[in-house]
């Protein structure tokens, strides 16, 4: 708005005769002290002229702008200027065949040989909606920093319910390793970022194994590669469901009853259920202002997490709403630094502090 009030301003004095040049020098003397700023026009006889301080400027036919009359730019060493990260992107590349659809994923390779810890990247979107193209920028960052990233979408709901979506993502870990060496992933070292029904899926990669029933039925030429994930970062996650109301039905479409007609389905859709002393490490963030997941969720896996003395780290994103965090960059970056310290150092140990 700003932006629209300066260019309107500017097509006005231009538009009455007063030149642009005219005006770019008042912008640059503006910069250095003056106490006054005075513009006069005479519409009569099509003089013009603008008073800056105690500089007294004509019209175009009076001011022949000169380099040397504008400010000086800024010079910028050439070691100094950000060099942008290469990598290759290989778009809709599909991980999954079923009767009906294929499931596709964009992966972002960084540049040398490899290999590379990787991350697996899952959408939000309510588990009914959301692609993988929504988690652009936060692969974008998470290549630049030295990891293979593979954004994938997966079946929603209503037409597929709970447990297809975590289906599909324990798939792609296992299609992850399978192709290990076509894309440069070290198949020993990866982790997944996901936010929203996002953050809730991988929070269920983080604490599920064979044993839990969520596997699905596993492909001949996957089997022998494991789902499991070695470290789980998870935004606005709903890690429980003790916040929606037993007779509500606003999770029916997926999870196909209300929580009191079949209380141990949503327990069954709960990572909390699965907290094991297994688990890797969990980088937990959310909106103290969501209104859409409350921030108490997160905190219970968190809990959960200490409580089988297991390393979890939860973070407030403070006056944050649910797409408010999503959108802030920084908790990408911070999931990196966590990234960084479980897959490409060797892991710390122990029982973090709880957080709020």
């Amino acid at each position: 708005m700003i932006f629209l009030l300066m260019f309107n301003s500017l097509f006005c004095f231009v538009g009455h005769g007063t030149s642009l040049a005219a005006i770019l020098l008042n912008a640059a003397i503006s910069n250095s002290s003056v106490d006054q700023f005075k513009v006069r026009s005479q519409f009569t006889g099509g003089a013009t002229s603008a008073t800056v301080g105690k500089v007294q400027l004509g019209s175009q036919q009076d001011v022949q702008m000169k380099e040397s009359d504008l400010p000086p730019r800024p010079r910028v060493a050439i070691e100094f200027k950000r060099r942008r990260p290469t990598y290759k992107t290989k778009r809709n590349v599909v991980y999954k065949k079923l009767d009906d659809v294929e499931l596709k994923c964009d992966i972002f390779i960084p540049a040398g040989d490899g290999p590379f810890p990787a991350i697996l990247a899952v959408h939000g979107g309510a588990w009914r909606s959301g692609t993988k193209f929504s988690m652009l920028r936060h692969s974008w960052r998470m290549v630049s920093a030295g990891y293979v990233v593979v954004a994938i979408d997966y079946r929603h709901a209503p037409r597929y319910k709970f447990p297809a979506q975590i289906h599909d993502c324990k798939h792609a870990v296992r299609w992850m390793r399978a192709n290990a060496g076509a894309y440069k992933i070290d198949a020993d070292r990866l982790g997944a970022f996901g936010y929203s029904a996002g953050g809730h899926l991988v929070a269920l990669l983080g604490t599920t194994n064979s044993q839990d029933g969520l596997e699905g039925e596993v492909d001949r030429s996957l089997q022998g590669f494991s789902s499991r994930i070695q470290c789980v970062a998870a935004g606005g996650a709903p890690c429980e469901f003790s916040w929606i109301a037993p007779n509500s039905n606003v999770l029916v479409y997926w999870l196909g009853k209300s929580q009191a007609e079949a209380p141990e389905v949503y327990q069954r859709a709960s990572p909390t259920s699965y907290v094991t002393p297994d688990d890797p490490p969990f980088f937990l963030f959310h909106g103290n202002s969501d209104w859409i997941v409350p921030w108490e969720s997160s905190l219970t896996m968190h809990r959960k997490l200490l409580d089988a003395n297991l390393n979890s780290q939860h973070e407030i994103a403070e006056r944050k709403g649910h797409l408010g965090t999503f959108a802030d960059m920084t908790w990408v970056q911070q999931a990196i630094v966590f990234f960084d310290a479980r897959l490409k150092a060797a892991p710390a140990q122990g029982r973090t502090e709880l957080a709020r």
